[in-house]
């Protein structure tokens, strides 16, 4: 008898504890600002989103999306600047309706648009294959510095171009002064990205050979990695950098909210703290290497799962999660192990993938085929504070 009752205190007992367990199991214990899902926090995070396309204008080169920004229009309203092959649009977070930006000249309807760039005060910088033009909601204003494939205002207030010739900064007033390899010992001319912390006034620059901390106007410092080179003879050297960054055609560069740099090559992702503490991330790839007959190329294995090592383009979102553009697709990364890729069969426009921005929950995907947006679908692209 009294061996039954013990038996039936045991179920009984061994009951409460599994129920405890799986009650604390659900509701987890702590907190961490990656949850290990794409980002968005509380019910949208239980919820699925999707992939949709915003039409441009009517031709195919205003659907080739070039660049994106996110600013504000003339009636302080925020909203998505998006480049084309064909001119600049906007488009609207309150309305959800896109316009073309037309100037008094209509000289932008036709303007290849590489980069966009938009100063406190409201001012807007589009880079063009042949310059850079500055408007003021009405009319603009063009500077013949060269194909600029990268804009920027940096934390003090200067407006900096990327260009084929060098750096390039904004007087405030009517020209803009130029740095150069030559003059100013930067490590390439080609410009072709900026990247910057917003808690410090140093600023970024990708080039073609490696990357430039910028502290100030002429004040340059070159951060460089291991790269392959051939010789006259047909072999394949290696050259030695700085760091130990992969890959120096430097087209993305990202801050997360902790310092952390996200740097975007030809050799996909590399990881750094003031440049130090290296990871790098790569996708399967052909490298560069000596073949029986000249210089060829062999396969490599990738240590993740990134969908390709031609980088476009990184946003970091408010989760410190990457969204990375690729010449493949799109890349998801938490930055703590967890990936997700984004082909056509997904929905994109393209699987180029040139750009990515994005406003809470929305992240806007600028391809060669479109603009899509992925977003849950009861909150698609809405306004800040709704």
């Amino acid at each position: 008898m009294h061996n039954n009752r013990g038996y039936k205190s045991f179920i009984v007992f061994s009951i409460i504890l599994m129920w405890t367990i799986f009650i604390i199991g659900s509701s987890g214990c702590g907190g961490s600002r990656k949850t290990g899902a794409p980002a968005g926090g509380g019910e949208s995070a239980q919820k699925k989103r999707e992939l949709s396309k915003i039409n441009l204008g009517q031709s195919a080169k205003a659907n080739e999306v070039l660049s994106l920004f996110i600013g504000k229009n003339q009636n302080n309203q925020r909203g998505l600047y998006i480049g084309t092959m064909e001119g600049v649009y906007f488009y609207s977070f309150d309305s959800r309706n896109v316009i073309q930006i037309v100037d008094a000249e209509s000289k932008l309807k036709a303007e290849k648009i590489n980069a966009i760039c938009q100063e406190d005060g409201g001012k807007l910088w589009f880079g063009t294959e042949t310059g850079v033009y500055s408007y003021n909601f009405n009319s603009v204003r063009f500077f013949d510095i060269g194909k600029t494939s990268a804009l920027v205002q940096s934390n003090t207030g200067m407006v900096w171009a990327g260009t084929q010739y060098g750096l390039a900064l904004y007087d405030g007033s009517k020209n803009f002064n130029k740095f150069t390899r030559k003059s100013d010992n930067l490590p390439n001319d080609d410009v072709i990205s900026f990247g910057k912390d917003t808690k410090e006034a140093t600023l970024y620059a990708g080039t073609r050979q490696g990357a430039i901390v910028i502290s100030g106007p002429g004040s340059f410092a070159t951060k460089s990695g291991t790269s392959m080179k051939p010789t006259p003879s047909g072999d394949l050297i290696e050259e030695p950098g700085n760091t130990e960054m992969s890959g120096n055609s430097i087209y993305a560069i990202a801050i997360n909210s902790n310092g952390v740099m996200y740097i975007g090559t030809n050799m996909g992702i590399n990881r750094c703290k003031n440049f130090s503490n290296w990871s790098v991330f790569s996708a399967d790839s052909e490298m560069p290497a000596k073949t029986a007959s000249g210089i060829g190329y062999k396969k490599v294995k990738g240590n993740s799962p990134l969908i390709s090592n031609w980088i476009k383009s990184i946003y970091i979102d408010e989760e410190d999660a990457l969204w990375i553009a690729t010449t493949k697709g799109m890349s998801y990364f938490n930055g703590d192990g967890k990936w997700e890729n984004y082909t056509m069969s997904e929905g994109l426009a393209s699987n180029k993938v040139n750009a990515v921005a994005g406003e809470k929950t929305a992240v806007f995907i600028a391809t060669a085929g479109g603009l899509n947006v992925f977003d849950y679908p009861e909150v698609k692209a809405a306004p800040p504070g709704k």
